[in-house]
């Protein structure tokens, strides 16, 4: 599939991508995903599904603690969330830790209100990857989880029927294993190979890495990036 052909949920998101290496002995690239989409909703009507554990669990996945500033959550894929600040409803900033003894890693989603009454939603990860997880995978590994949360959160909302023009699919680990979830997972992969050589990535590390993305989504249900990364 190429660039000019991607789905409708794929174009309804807006991505940029930075990497670079950190000083030290654990070799660990630093990439910082930026994705920001549209939903059809206010602020106001969106907040709770970030903000109330049963309606976090209703996209995002079994999540358990205290969803407050200052409060600590235990994510899918045994990932572990501090609160730093939020400011309902517009801005939380967390700090995630993917695995036992990892460096946290920066998350903020913010909120913003558009003329239209639709929100405008960004989000932004900073993540600490091993070099050689990113030498195969590339960028892709944990980016296209978060393409999925925003798939997964479309979906409860309804919030891209406007710019999809039809309901948008739940992303389950059969609907990735499908044709349809197949063409999507080979479109956001192409998106991200793109933004790696954007940034300075060789062609044929950020082909290879598109191609063992999908494989690893394929093969590993809704998101094998918390267990690769280990």
């Amino acid at each position: 599939m190429t660039l000019t052909q991607s789905p409708p949920i794929v174009e309804a998101v807006r991505r940029r991508l930075e990497m670079d290496e950190l000083p030290g002995p654990r070799s660990t690239v630093r990439a910082a995903f930026t994705l920001t989409t549209t939903l059809g909703q206010a602020p106001a009507q969106l907040w709770p599904m970030l903000s109330r554990l049963d309606r976090l669990a209703q996209w995002y996945g079994p999540v358990s603690g205290e969803l407050r500033e200052g409060g600590r959550l235990q994510l899918p894929g045994g990932v572990e969330c501090r609160i730093l600040e939020v400011e309902a409803p517009h801005k939380m900033v967390l700090e995630l830790t993917p695995a036992p003894g990892s460096d946290p890693e920066p998350l903020m989603i913010r909120l913003d209100p558009e003329d239209d009454g639709s929100t405008s939603l960004r989000l932004a990860h900073s993540a600490m990857i091993g070099a050689p997880v990113v030498s195969r995978y590339g960028p892709g590994l944990v980016a296209i989880g978060w393409e999925l949360a925003l798939v997964r959160l479309a979906a409860a909302t309804g919030g891209w029927r406007a710019a999809c023009l039809r309901d948008v699919p739940v992303p389950t680990a059969q609907w990735l294993a499908g044709r349809e979830g197949g063409e999507h997972l080979r479109a956001w992969a192409v998106r991200w190979a793109a933004q790696a050589m954007a940034v300075g990535v060789d062609e044929h590390t950020a082909r290879r890495g598109e191609r063992e993305t999908v494989a690893a989504y394929r093969a590993g249900g809704d998101d094998p990036a918390p267990h690769l990364r280990r």
